[in-house]
């Protein structure tokens, strides 16, 4: 059973739409600035953050109380925009909703993740528990994955999938103590690359098994997660738990190496990771295949980056157009990858994401194009 991307929503850095983001990914232009000291971290670093101004303004304009988290009223205009086109309701018995976050609320008195899916869901009226994935980096993908099982199992018609992390002083120090943080712009599979660039937003995507009506349809084909249980941070450096998430993904869809025309990437900026990503793509056969990192635009946004770039991905498909990995100049990985240096028109019908988080976790979904 096809299950088709209806709607979706990005809130980023770079806007408060999805349209308003693809716009930018096509103009290559990032949502990149630099933060004074003492405000998330004692040295002067580039973040990607949510305007906090246009943040309120949507926040007066809307029926969300003062008593949801920063988090939660994005993640609730994420998901009331995607609505409005999706003619799905939200309050229906057939609808499940998945999110996905690694931190939640950081910043409340309880950031328990469990609340977190309660108080989203009861916000929509929603009567079903809510499904909340946090694994990591992987976790807005996974998501994805999770939501078209159940809807292809049968056990409900739409999927609300929606996934939102915020940066803190917390987060930031966290990785600050794996000495992971760039001080400039990553750079995304490039040879002077230094290290990963934190971001923040909130993304949904509405899954169905009812086809929309306009053509130019986006069927989640498939998807795969792998734990390859080397390192409690550090990936595995052969690539070999990637590539078994990509193969059983591949397999899952009924489509080969050979069909895939885009990879949307994890590619974080650190060292290890897309030497790893490398790796995983040659014992893939997909070394040659178009491959970019959306990171140089809205930072690695946790445990909505997989979500982000799977929508991106999307837009990818049915606008016909590769995005550039914005940050890339010099190839910098041992093993050869086809990196997209500049957006471009492209023909294709089938894009794989991948995402890799700590714990040796790894995902893959197959994103197909239906033109028709």
């Amino acid at each position: 059973m096809p299950v088709f991307v209806v709607s979706d929503n990005i809130i980023s850095s770079l806007g408060f739409s999805t349209s308003e983001n693809i716009q930018r990914i096509f103009e290559e232009r990032s949502g990149i600035s630099y933060v004074e000291p003492g405000r998330l971290s004692s040295k002067l670093l580039p973040f990607a953050l949510v305007n906090d101004n246009t943040l309120n303004e949507k926040l007066k304009a809307s029926s969300i109380p003062c008593h949801y988290t920063r988090l939660e009223i994005m993640m609730i205009l994420s998901i009331s925009d995607a609505l409005k086109v999706s003619n799905i309701d939200s309050a229906d018995k057939s609808v499940l909703f998945v999110i996905s976050t690694t931190k939640g609320n950081i910043d409340s008195s309880d950031p328990s993740l469990w609340l977190l899916g309660e108080r989203i869901r009861n916000f929509f009226g929603n009567p079903n528990p809510a499904t909340v994935i946090s694994n990591a980096c992987i976790s807005g993908a996974l998501a994805v994955e999770i939501a078209a099982r159940q809807l292809r199992d049968e056990k409900y018609d739409h999927a609300v999938v929606v996934g939102g992390d915020l940066v803190s002083r917390f987060v930031v120090s966290g990785f600050e103590s794996f000495l992971a943080l760039s001080e400039q712009p990553c750079r995304p599979y490039d040879a002077n690359r230094n290290g990963l660039m934190l971001g923040e937003g909130a993304a949904s995507m509405i899954l169905s098994v009812t086809p929309p009506a306009k053509k130019g349809r986006v069927i989640i084909s498939g998807g795969a997660s792998s734990s390859d249980a080397v390192h409690i941070s550090a990936p595995d450096r052969t690539g070999a738990g990637l590539n078994i998430a990509i193969q059983r993904a591949l397999q899952y869809s009924g489509v080969s190496c050979l069909d895939i025309d885009a990879i949307c990437a994890h590619g974080t900026a650190t060292v290890y990771n897309d030497e790893m990503e490398s790796h995983a793509m040659l014992l893939a056969n997909l070394s040659e295949t178009p491959i970019y990192s959306l990171k140089g635009y809205w930072g690695h946004t946790l445990g909505a980056a997989g979500l982000m770039e799977t929508i991106a991905a999307a837009h990818s498909l049915r606008h016909q157009r590769l995005f550039r990995s914005l940050g890339f100049e010099t190839p910098g990985t041992s093993n050869k990858l086809n990196v997209v240096e500049k957006t471009r028109d492209a023909k294709l019908r089938y894009t794989l994401k991948t995402a890799s988080g700590f714990g040796g976790c790894n995902a893959a979904l197959i994103l197909g194009f239906e033109y028709s």
